[in-house]
């Protein structure tokens, strides 16, 4: 009977066991430990399917073999966005709750987190504590899990792309809309660890960083930036989905609707990553590509046939869908373990070992695209870090960086951020965010464009005046006939308009040049149109109208600086140390902190046909002949004004190796010359 009994209970066993691995698929189950393959004979941890948040990289980045490192790195990623999309403890912030699975429903820790938003509020006033809930707006109705997703852009609409460019053509929206015309929404937040150090050193008042030399988040920091789009009942197997209110563009009111994460950014801070760590993922089904859980008759949100007439990866009219590709592949090879600083990882793989892993959960329809990381400095290097030699060079997300994918790195253009003082550059440790804090500073030395006429004189000449700032900020649209090659402003490099001290600004110009009275001031503008335009002089007459708006522009600034008691510039630029620069670092720091701008080319950003951003060389950019051809003359322009708006950003051997190598590339000659 005891043996009977035993066989019987070993038969229900067996039975089970079948059961569980012949009819429930082996994809369904979620694996908690991930083996993984070793990388040039280095093995490192399996990946475990955990709430628990790695504090930083396997091996800090010190491995000699730089391939190894990118496979710590891909790890980490991967670990990161598993631990931070656990589900959260209900009324306790950015705390997982250990006893749910990662596929059990609920907001994930990351979405408890502070939006910026919360954080950055009108008059700078202190937000409120960290487990407090923000009221709903407009008399809404819901509860912690409903969103209000306002964004349509990654970047703070406070702030605008001038600040933060994410788009290539000036002239269309920056929004991108799915394959149903539906707009992309996006949320930016912060852990508890940032948070906590915006509130102690009160960074939310933008007065306050004005005494900070410069702003240095603690280790643990973290920011999140979400993509969103609207879902059909059917795709939410695919997609981790929340309830959130969307603002409909037209009508400006909220309106309920079902949406799915479908791109995700994570930079964090760690003790062997100064410059922080970048992750991006994105939903397997946002475009085609090397996903394979995506089936034949996948149906792409961001790629189809619905727009006939839509061009690749280009800004759309609202309502229109974009057509998208993505630019930068998911790396999908073994590395070459004899080149050891390459920084090569098959993520393709990768991406499947954990997909496989995470079963039927939804997070298995999520894909890391890549993780990039700076390679660690030796003891004697003293530079700041936002100087830096970065693995992989390039990193881009289709829903995040969808119009600038060939020309995006993540660290290379947050390297630029800037603190709330506008008087003096001051490093926000490569996040964008600190400058949310209200009110937006406005520099005192800069003279904001003409508005309304004060003076009796203003009066007289003031059609005059807004003639010349036109001519100013659109010189070559304005009067092509002297301007019939090159895509230049005179604003392109008299920042401004000719407003900014900082860059070669027009104070002054009357008493330098002797107006009136002579007509070397007359002749000063005709250089500028032969040499750093690349195009025809003016003629010169006592009744030449254009002539004469220049005139009474420049007479008007001085108006202006004599009222806002302006420090006028001893030199065009403000002077620096005479190095020598190297063309090959400035074609490294060109590619990591201008491309995004101007293009991987130089060739500057003219969507629509229109300006956005200028060509620095090439047939639309000045000669040889032009005050930007000397180099020391463009290394003093880069350091004291580039990146726009983020001047000082550079150090001054930067701005040499970048002078060196913009002025070593191809440009027009100039007039009498031979080669034209």
């Amino acid at each position: 009977m005891k043996i009977g009994r035993i066989m019987a209970y070993a038969l229900v066993v067996i039975i089970f066991v079948l059961f569980f691995f012949l009819v429930i698929p082996v994809s369904s189950k979620i694996v908690p430990t991930i083996p993984l393959p070793g990388v040039c004979n280095a093995k490192l941890s399996p990946l475990t399917i955990s709430w628990q948040l790695p504090a930083d990289v396997e091996g800090e980045l010190k491995q000699t073999n730089f391939n190894v490192v990118q496979r710590a790195v891909d790890t980490f990623a991967w670990q990161e966005f598993i631990a931070l999309n656990w589900p959260a403890m209900v009324g306790d912030r950015g705390v997982a709750n250990k006893n749910l699975a990662i596929n059990a429903p609920g907001p994930r820790v990351w979405e408890t987190w502070k939006e910026t938003s919360e954080v950055y509020l009108p008059n700078g006033v202190a937000p409120k504590p960290w487990n407090s809930n923000e009221p709903l707006p407009n008399d809404l109705v819901g509860d912690r899990t409903t969103k209000i997703l306002f964004r349509q852009s990654k970047v703070d609409e406070v702030l605008n792309d001038d600040f933060q460019p994410t788009k290539a053509d000036g002239a269309l929206p920056g929004t991108l809309t799915d394959q149903w015309g539906n707009v992309v929404r996006y949320e930016i937040r912060m852990n508890k660890v940032l948070f906590d150090y915006v509130v102690e050193n009160e960074l939310y008042n933008p007065e306050q960083q004005t005494l900070l030399p410069k702003i240095n988040a603690p280790d643990g920091s973290i920011l999140i930036k979400a993509a969103w789009r609207e879902i059909n009942p059917e795709e939410s197997s695919r997609f981790h989905t929340v309830p959130a209110y969307v603002q409909n563009l037209t009508t400006k009111e909220y309106q309920l609707r079902q949406v799915g994460l479908v791109g995700f950014h994570i930079m964090y801070k760690t003790p062997s990553a100064p410059q922080w760590i970048w992750s991006t993922y994105e939903q397997v089904d946002n475009v085609p590509g090397l996903d394979h859980s995506a089936s034949a008759n996948t149906v792409f949100s961001l790629h189809g046939d619905r727009c006939v007439n839509c061009l690749t990866n280009q800004q759309t009219e609202p309502g229109i869908p974009n057509q998208v590709t993505r630019r930068i592949p998911i790396p999908s090879q073994n590395p070459d373990c004899s080149q050891p600083t390459q920084a090569v990882d098959n993520i393709a793989e990768l991406n499947r070992l954990v997909q496989q892993g995470l079963g039927n959960s939804v997070w298995s329809h999520y894909q890391l695209i890549n993780a990039q990381w700076a390679t660690p400095k030796p003891p004697t290097d003293k530079s700041p870090d936002t100087v830096f030699h970065v693995l992989p060079a390039l990193l881009g997300n289709t829903t995040l960086e969808t119009y600038i994918q060939d020309t995006s790195s993540c660290m290379g253009c947050h390297s630029i951020a800037r603190s709330s003082n506008v008087k003096k550059f001051a490093s926000a440790d490569f996040s964008f965010t600190f400058a949310d804090a209200l009110p937006i500073q406005i520099d005192p030395q800069v003279v904001s464009p003409p508005n309304k006429p004060i003076t009796t004189w203003d009066n007289q000449h003031w059609n005059s005046i807004l003639r010349g700032y036109q001519l100013s900020t659109q010189t070559y649209e304005q009067i092509p006939e002297f301007v019939p090659i090159a895509k230049l402003h005179c604003a392109s490099c008299h920042l401004n308009a000719g407003a900014n001290p900082k860059a070669s600004s027009w104070f002054g110009m009357m008493k330098k040049y002797q107006y009136p009275g002579t007509d070397h001031l007359q002749k000063r503008i005709n250089l500028c149109f032969e040499h750093s335009l690349n195009g025809k002089p003016l003629p010169i007459t006592a009744d030449n109208p254009d002539f004469q708006a220049f005139i009474s522009y420049m007479q008007w600034l001085d108006e202006q600086a004599q009222v806002l008691n302006i420090d006028l510039p001893k030199t065009p630029y403000p002077p620096i140390a005479k190095l020598a620069g190297n063309p090959k670092l400035g074609q490294a720091i060109f590619e990591q902190k201008c491309a995004f701008c101007h293009g991987a080319l130089g060739q500057g950003r003219y969507g629509s046909d229109t300006y956005y951003r200028p060509a620095l060389w090439g047939d639309h950019s000045f000669n040889r002949q032009a005050g930007m051809a000397r180099i020391n003359t463009l290394a003093e322009f880069i350091h004291g004004n580039m990146p726009y708006q983020f001047d000082g950003a550079l150090t001054e051997q930067e701005a040499w190796d970048l002078a060196t190598y913009i002025d070593g590339q191809p440009r027009p000659e100039g007039p009498g010359s031979p080669h034209n």
